[in-house]
């Protein structure tokens, strides 16, 4: 028997616990099956036998080359219900097989690389905020009673490079303007970060005039929540807006009906005093035994996930998502 593999050896070679390859030796779909060499001997024999061609055939259910959705989320830094919906819609390509026993999705790593590559190519704002001078992405200027807004920042080595736009469509670099009379409409007030986990997500359509009441609600959400708080992603459709779990007061009604309307992850709440922006997500607390805390964390190790991508993979397959 010493030219066949043990129990051990194929849980190592697939991934998986000794327990499972025992699961296997009794499964009743063949497909699925792992026959051993001496099911009927193998008390006497010190345990169960393998050819490794009876390994190979298995393999393909336990280990994988493409990345489950928990892995593509991480990997791009996005939410999984983000991830399922760019899926849903088509812009990444999926598909369903058998993994660990379970149906699960899975993602090519070559559609990821192109999804990845197509974002980098489409982006164009990098930078928004300037520390040094104060001044921000789509902040907006006046001089006189005419305005203009802040359209774009580019590094330029150490420096940044701040452009401004007038209504009489006149593209001035800050330094022209400062010469020229303009000044912020509203100073930055300086605002902390926010250490909360995750992002509430707004998605706009790229504004026609710099007038717009979108870009007056993202100047807003700057001056409340602070540049340290925002990621700001603009492609040659959208513009996303990426913010931490906060509060805004005084918010004009028009700006809060934008906000509700183009919010694509997290929730807009509104009170009588205040606007919450919440990214929808919140903790667990519970309290386990430390051998079941270890086992979870040996499971999610296992399949090379955090405990909490481990935890939520296992909610949506008892869900059916």
């Amino acid at each position: 028997m010493s030219d066949y593999l043990n129990v051990s050896q194929v849980a190592k070679l697939l991934g998986v616990t000794p327990s499972t390859i025992y699961k296997l030796v009794d499964q009743k779909d063949p497909s699925r099956r792992l026959e051993p060499v001496n099911r009927t001997t193998y008390k006497g024999d010190g345990g169960y036998r393998f050819k490794i061609d009876e390994v190979d055939k298995l393999k393909h259910l336990y280990l994988k080359t493409d990345l489950t959705t928990s892995q593509a989320a991480k990997r791009l830094g996005k939410s999984k219900s983000f991830l399922q919906k760019l899926m849903r819609i088509g812009v990444i390509p999926y598909y369903e097989d058998t993994f660990h026993g379970q149906r699960t999705f899975f993602i090519r790593e070559e559609d990821l690389i192109q999804y990845e590559n197509s974002m980098q190519a489409e982006e164009k704002w990098n930078i928004i905020y300037d520390k040094t001078r104060n001044i921000y992405l789509f902040q907006s200027f006046k001089r006189e009673g005419e305005i203009a807004r802040v359209i774009e920042m580019v590094q330029n080595g150490r420096k940044i490079e701040v452009y401004l736009q007038t209504a009489s469509r006149n593209r001035l670099l800050y330094e022209e303007t400062v010469l020229l009379g303009w000044a912020p409409v509203v100073q930055l007030q300086k605002i902390k970060p926010i250490s909360s986990y995750g992002f509430a997500i707004f998605e706009f359509p790229i504004p026609l005039t710099f007038e717009s009441l979108i870009y007056s609600l993202i100047e807003e959400i700057i001056n409340q929540i602070g540049p340290s708080n925002i990621r700001i992603l603009r492609t040659s459709e959208k513009i996303v807006v990426k913010v931490k779990k906060s509060k805004m007061l005084n918010v004009h009604p028009d700006l809060i009906d934008k906000m509700k309307l183009h919010i694509t992850e997290g929730k807009v709440v509104v009170s009588s005093k205040e606007v919450l922006i919440d990214t929808g997500l919140s903790p667990v607390l519970f309290y386990l035994p430390e051998q079941k805390k270890a086992a979870l964390l040996a499971a999610a190790e296992q399949e090379g996930l955090t405990l909490q991508d481990w935890m939520e993979r296992l909610l949506d397959k008892n869900q059916g998502v």
